[in-house]
């Protein structure tokens, strides 16, 4: 069995262990620094915090050590996931709301958010569902769409319930990306993206008397990407006090630990915006060089997807990575007003169990899958095939 790890870590790519062992050893730093101005101790969240990177990693090897018997059998894992992932979503619904949502199952000082698993759900049914029939060797777009459809509105539809717009946003993305990545006609994916976007734009501007009139709480927050300053003792708070903390952090920072928006003014520093605390403590050049971080674990993973014949595995690879992707922008985004708060954590930096496990288990999943394109593009070479 020893002997049988030894091989397998020597396919183990480094690259992406390692910036994950960077970015979560920062993230438990900044956890301590950005909790420092809210209730309660920031060493305990901040230990709370490490024990999940622990649990991650560990999902994380254990995963990689996985022979590749659950990808040829990935539609019954991907069924029996989906399921399982669907019906926490579900059960969610009937657990209190947390600042204004619902999507957590409590038990007492912790708390699970579903839409965490259902997006790693999501990754390994459609790359299942894109590639059935011929052993996951070539993507069979003559596959169900209506089945798809459904589920995807299964998800969806829990997820409007919530409100949770950041993970309706992220998980389209990723099936967005999942069925470009399998060989439909691109000019007609893009043009659909391009009119949803323009919809979006022009769409959410036109609604806003309606929205300002509504006592709806997801909406009620769209008001703030909309028109922050006019809201500003409203919803519009939150956003103003990010804009302050990265305008005092300008290139440089103000030093770590001396974030002023963190004491009471920016909402939830240590989950939402953690990365406006960065910026202030930190500067623009260290949010600038995580963000270089995480693209480039994010790159290593498209790399090796068009490294490979076999279309399951780069399915499932441009899953993680798509998944990496907007969790990024959507966090960002609303950090920086580009897009709506939704209350969506920045990958392997914020404050949330869910979230880093989530994150654990998809890394594992593209470290398992890179490890069999490297030993299969060995294999290839040694044959003189490649």
């Amino acid at each position: 069995m020893i002997r049988s790890i030894q091989k397998k870590m020597e396919y183990f790519d480094w690259w992406i262990a390692l910036i994950v062992l960077a970015l979560m050893a920062f993230g438990g730093v900044m956890v301590f620094s950005s909790s420092a101005g809210m209730a309660g101790s920031p060493f305990v969240t901040m230990v709370k915090q490490v024990v999940f990177y622990v649990v991650a990693l560990v999902i994380m090897v254990a995963v990689f050590l996985t022979n590749d018997g659950w990808i040829k059998r990935l539609g019954a894992f991907s069924w029996i996931f989906w399921l399982f992932s669907v019906g926490l979503m579900a059960l969610a619904l009937f657990f209190p709301p947390i600042n204004g949502a619902k999507g957590w199952i409590t038990f007492g000082m912790f708390s699970i958010q579903p839409v965490e698993f259902y997006k790693v759900a999501l990754i390994m049914w459609l790359a299942f569902a894109l590639t059935r029939g011929n052993r996951g060797a070539g993507a069979n777009l003559k596959t169900g769409w209506t089945a798809m459809i459904l589920r995807l509105l299964v998800g969806t539809g829990i997820l409007y319930i919530y409100p949770d717009t950041g993970g309706i946003i992220i998980t389209f993305g990723i099936g967005t990306m999942i069925v470009l990545g399998s060989g439909i006609r691109i000019r007609w994916s893009v043009g659909a993206m391009v009119v949803a976007l323009a919809a979006w734009q022009f769409g959410v501007r036109a609604i806003e008397p309606i929205i300002s009139s509504s006592d709806n709480y997801g909406l009620q927050r769209f008001l703030a990407y909309l028109n922050p300053w006019k809201y500003a003792q409203t919803t519009g708070n939150q956003l103003i006090n990010s804009y302050y903390a990265i305008s005092n952090g300008g290139l440089f920072g103000r030093g770590i630990g001396n974030s002023i928006q963190k004491a009471g003014n920016l909402p939830e520093p240590n989950t939402d915006f953690i990365m406006a605390v960065v910026s202030e403590e930190l500067g623009a050049i260290t949010v600038g060089l995580v963000v270089l971080a995480l693209l480039t674990v994010i790159w290593r993973m498209i790399y090796f997807a068009f490294q490979t014949k076999y279309m399951r595995y780069r399915l499932l690879l441009i899953g993680v990575s798509a998944y990496l992707f907007f969790q990024i922008i959507v966090n960002l985004g609303g950090v920086g007003g580009a897009l709506p708060i939704t209350g969506v954590t920045f990958p392997l930096i914020s404050v949330g169990g869910s979230s880093i496990l989530s994150l654990g288990l998809s890394l594992g999943i593209a470290l398992n899958v890179i490890a069999h394109i490297k030993r299969e593009k060995e294999k290839s070479i040694s044959e003189g095939n490649y």
